[in-house]
């Protein structure tokens, strides 16, 4: 299986995502999404996979702006704000966005809204992967004016500005892509005159047949734009992904090897070394690399996942438990994440708590035979033998749970019966 399917229970597949998403484990379906930009993949399964990494992330997003309307409600305006900026960061639709900041308006003491940083590295149009797309045609927002000034909230000033510049059909074709709707926009990019072709069309115009599933069209197109303007960030990481999306890992290490060398985004270029690495089973690289994206600031709770798993395969657990404490938790108290329950539960460690994160787990998926596999392990790891095995033996036969789950629970009954 190698070092990456033992770390992951066998490694990123298209099906494996689809179940995650089915299953509603939004967080592991945005790390298998990740992992899969990196494999080689038709145009229809590249756009699949970019389908369900938005469900993935629209799906973190409602549970961070629930966790976040619960801690407003209890008081905790600072743990508040944190989970309804998590949410900002990893919404896609327009509606939950909408619904994201009319809450950040609401809590008491207005939080300011992060934008990215001076590079822009955070724009919701970024390549392959956008992580804030949002709609142009709103009943809230009827004029083209102030859809454009919906959007650009989130761009540095400078970028900002070089956008309000812009004419039509540029801007019909830059709304209608952060609407989602790039099959509309693409033929309104093609209509941008000659002259009018900068480095930020040809950025627009390659992320957009990116996430059209238009790979090698994309790649041609953002790598106009860098010759244009080397120093355009969303360009360069677009076309990283687009890179790893083709299969061409070469070409991507030596760009990002090449953005490291220039002081451009070492969050964003250890983040992606540290997934090529996996790939290609270069643990102690990847190690490297985790530990500098998490000490340049990395703030994505899939990296978060993926980083507290090396890691701890490493044998540096305190290292784990650190990371993966800083993934929000559930209810008005915080609690544990469920990375974190299932992370102490290889420990056997605060067992008590653990038993409630999963009966809660089991309360919210019923349909997610995954839990119930984490309760009968706790029982069993408090010596609660008849409770464990009964449950053991039910979740065994559950004909939903994922093949790698399967495994580890026949493992487990056998070895309890031996």
């Amino acid at each position: 299986m190698g070092w990456i399917g033992k770390l992951f229970g066998g490694g990123a597949s298209l099906e494996r995502l689809r179940k995650a998403i089915e299953q509603q484990r939004f967080a592991d379906g945005c790390l298998l999404a990740e992992q899969l930009a990196g494999e080689t993949l038709t145009e229809n399964e590249a756009a699949e996979v970019e389908r369900l990494r938005i469900a993935a992330g629209d799906g973190l997003a409602a549970l961070n702006l629930d966790e976040g309307l619960g801690m407003r409600n209890c008081g905790e305006l600072e743990s508040a704000d944190e989970h309804l900026q998590l949410a900002l960061q990893q919404v896609c639709s327009v509606e939950l966005r909408q619904k994201i900041e009319q809450a950040l308006t609401e809590l008491p003491v207005m939080p300011e809204l992060q934008p990215p940083a001076a590079d822009g590295s955070s724009c919701g149009s970024c390549g392959p992967q956008p992580s804030t797309p949002l709609a142009a045609a709103d009943a809230e927002f009827p004029d083209e004016a102030s859809q454009l000034e919906l959007v650009l909230t989130s761009y540095p000033p400078p970028l900002a500005e070089r956008y309000r510049q812009k004419g039509e059909p540029f801007l019909q074709a830059f709304l209608l892509s952060h609407a989602g709707e790039d099959g509309s926009a693409l033929p309104l990019w093609q209509q941008v005159a000659a002259q009018q072709r900068d480095d930020l069309y040809w950025f627009e115009f390659g992320a957009a047949q990116a996430r059209s599933g238009d790979l090698a069209a994309a790649r041609v197109a953002l790598e106009k734009s860098l010759q244009l303007n080397g120093e355009l960030l969303l360009a360069i990481e677009s076309l990283v992904s687009v890179l790893f999306g083709l299969g061409d890992t070469a070409a991507a290490q030596l760009l990002l090897q090449q953005m490291l060398a220039n002081g451009q985004d070492p969050a964003f270029c250890h983040a992606q070394l540290a997934m090529l690495c996996l790939q290609q089973q270069q643990s102690e690289q990847a190690v490297e690399h985790v530990r500098q994206a998490l000490a340049a600031g990395v703030s994505d709770p899939s990296f978060f996942l993926l980083a507290a798993g090396v890691l701890e395969q490493s044998g540096a657990l305190e290292d784990a438990e650190a990371v993966l404490r800083r993934i929000p938790g559930g209810g008005c108290g915080g609690g544990l994440s469920l990375p974190l329950a299932e992370f102490l539960l290889r420990q056997k460690r605060e067992l008590a708590t653990l038993l409630d994160t999963f009966n809660a787990a089991c309360r919210q998926e019923p349909e997610n035979p995954r839990w119930q596999l984490r309760v009968a392990q706790t029982y069993l790891a408090r010596n609660w033998q008849k409770d464990g095995m009964k449950l053991l033996r039910m979740v065994v036969a559950d004909p939903r749970l994922e093949s790698e789950l399967q495994q580890e629970a026949e493992l487990l009954l056998a070895a309890q019966q031996a």
